[in-house]
């Protein structure tokens, strides 16, 4: 990974670590020097992310990932590293032009952009001129207005074989660039549009970036809705319709409110409600809620109340709080969807009934009791413990959970021990299940082992980071070090103090002398100093500990070699340096 220093410095200059995070991370919350949150790289319930914003570096002591803005980021968004250096360049105002040049898989992600936004512009194009009167007056119809329309850089694809084939290669892009973004199939024909007659929206990812499109037809005709196919920049999983729009506003108001389609997010984002967005056509995935997670811990699941809209609601909101967010749910009367309803009621009414919102428990216990008879006999009350049960198991918050017992205790009129019971023995009947299961599946590979390092040395390395004015005269002790890694890094410092011992992007000078361990020296910057921490004077004192450690080294090597030798066979050299070792510890 080469970049111009002066680049990366003006990039980590211009933009904030701890600010950027935040908006993948927003529960950061300040501790000491540093900033903390639960990882966003792996699943834990006890906060092990820290942030330097005065470092510039991030690490995280439970998976061990760590590195600077530029590693975040790759890690973030799975982006390659001049991908990355493209991103916030732009986001930081600096000019950036890569040495080397972009690899083959870059460059073809780099065309693919090309190619979609060139089809976005066509698709807009159609529908604001002439030959898109149709499309506009069915956006007319749903009570869209022009400029919504040019917000979400709404289009049309006419009902031509090859419109967009045609055009596309009259700016030199060709058929393989469309068939790999999804925009045309290759027959014996030719190449063939992949969307006609249909209403096209734009597919923006969270980036603000094009990654495919959806479209609705038109006329008679199946699929009625039709999504771009997975490609190097799509996959429907990963991706919330909306969501580019709908940060600040989720953010801004605590909560998300999923959604059906996109018709739906258009008419609320048009009508103020700001905070919505929804799955591309298809279930609510793991990689949704993680995503969600970065804006949130708050959503509520608006749902169709059909049978079929309650069960995807349902299936919805379990895999949101598996993932540690808090849900609710709503529904709108007579079947209305949210831009009929909006129509006809008006954005406060609209915003009044998700302020009405269930929670999730309350909601399923309601159904499950609308499925018997009231009073409720001993066999149905069985039949909804063990339905809700489920539910109840899928919450990884204790205390949220002790509380829907509660509830669920509460509303189907039994003991609360009884329901706590009944989930602890299904909690018991899993982990066996799970068990047995893991015994016959590959053993997974662990995050490496967390190297343990000699106090003294860890401290001294971790500290002359922080204050490489007291590296003078450490360099010598760098090969004596008994990890490797700690010395490499110490070395680093040292060279670098000796350069330029100034502390603004000192870190980031050892890093270049040192790139294997980049990641150690996140995590020593990040780590917490004693409150009680004097640079000078426990620096001085901890170079005096590890002198005395290293020079007690030194005494039980020759030791043992003496011992080696024998009686009458140690050499006169041995037993003298054995006595100068003893008279400086000692001293």
């Amino acid at each position: 990974m080469f970049i111009d220093p002066n680049v990366a410095e003006k990039i980590k200059q211009r933009l904030d670590l701890v600010e950027f995070v935040r908006q993948y991370v927003p529960h950061l919350k300040k501790a000491g020097k540093t900033w903390k949150a639960c990882c966003p790289f792996h699943k834990e319930k006890t906060p092990s992310f820290s942030v330097s914003s005065e470092k510039g570096l991030f690490y995280c002591f439970g998976c061990q990932s760590g590195g600077d803005i530029f590693v975040f980021l790759m890690k973030m968004e799975n982006l390659s590293f001049n991908e990355a250096v493209r991103k916030l360049a732009d986001l930081a105002g600096v000019e950036y032009k890569p040495r080397q040049g972009f690899s083959a898989e870059e460059q073809k992600r780099i065309d693919a952009r090309k190619t979609l936004d060139f089809a976005k512009h066509f698709f807009h194009r159609n529908l604001m001129t002439a030959g898109g009167e149709f499309a506009r007056n069915y956006i007319k119809g749903r009570h869209l207005t022009k400029e919504t329309a040019q917000k979400f850089e709404l289009g049309f694809a006419k009902n031509d074989a090859t419109a967009l084939c045609r055009a596309a290669q009259a700016e030199k892009y060709t058929p393989q660039q469309l068939k790999d973004v999804g925009l045309c199939v290759l027959t014996a024909y030719g190449p063939r549009d992949y969307f006609r007659g249909r209403l096209i929206f734009p597919i923006i990812n969270q980036r603000g970036e094009a990654v495919g499109f959806g479209g609705r037809i038109l006329a008679e005709g199946e699929p009625k809705y039709l999504n771009s196919p997975e490609t190097l920049l799509f996959s429907k999983s990963q991706v919330l319709y909306g969501l580019n729009f709908a940060g600040p506003a989720i953010r801004k108001n605590g909560r998300a409110v999923l959604l059906e389609g996109y018709m739906d997010v258009i008419a609320c984002h048009q009508a103020g409600v700001e905070n919505t967005i929804a799955p591309l056509g298809t279930s609510l995935t793991a990689d949704h809620a993680r995503l969600l997670k970065r804006y949130t811990d708050n959503v509520i699941v608006l749902f169709d109340p059909d049978a079929a809209g309650i069960k995807a609601a349902l299936r919805g909101a379990l895999i949101l709080i598996e993932q540690g967010l808090f849900v609710q749910v709503a529904s709108l009367p007579d079947g209305l969807d949210p831009d009929e309803y909006i129509a006809q009621y008006g954005k406060e009414s609209f915003e009044k009934i998700l302020d009405q919102a269930q929670d999730l428990i309350e909601f399923h216990t309601a159904l499950q009791l609308e499925l018997y008879p009231r009073p409720l006999q001993a066999q149905a009350k069985t039949a909804v413990i063990n339905e809700l049960t489920e539910t109840l198991l899928k919450q990884p918050d204790p205390i949220v959970r002790r509380e829907w017992v509660k509830i669920v205790a509460e509303r189907v009129g039994v003991e609360e021990a009884l329901v706590l019971e009944r989930v602890r023995s299904k909690e018991r009947a899993h982990s066996r299940f799970q068990q047995r299961f893991q015994n016959t599946q590959p053993k997974e590979i662990l995050p490496p082992v967390k190297e343990v390092f000699n106090a003294a040395e860890e401290n001294l390395t971790g500290w002359l980071l922080r204050y490489p004015q007291f590296a003078a005269g450490c360099e010598e002790w760098a090969s004596l070090f008994d990890s490797k890694a700690l010395g490499t890094l110490l070395q680093a410092i040292c060279q670098a103090a000796q350069e330029n011992p100034a502390e603004q992007g000192f870190t980031d000078r050892v890093c270049a002398l040192a790139p294997q361990q980049a990641q150690l020296a996140a995590r020593l910057v990040v780590t917490e100093l004693p409150t009680d921490f004097e640079p000078q004077r426990d620096i001085t004192a901890c170079k005096k500990a590890l002198e005395r450690e290293l020079l007690q080294r030194q005494l039980n090597a020759v030791r043992q070699q003496i011992k080696t030798a024998g009686a009458g066979q140690v050499p006169a050299q041995l037993l003298k340096q054995m006595t100068e070792l003893q008279n400086r510890l000692k001293n």
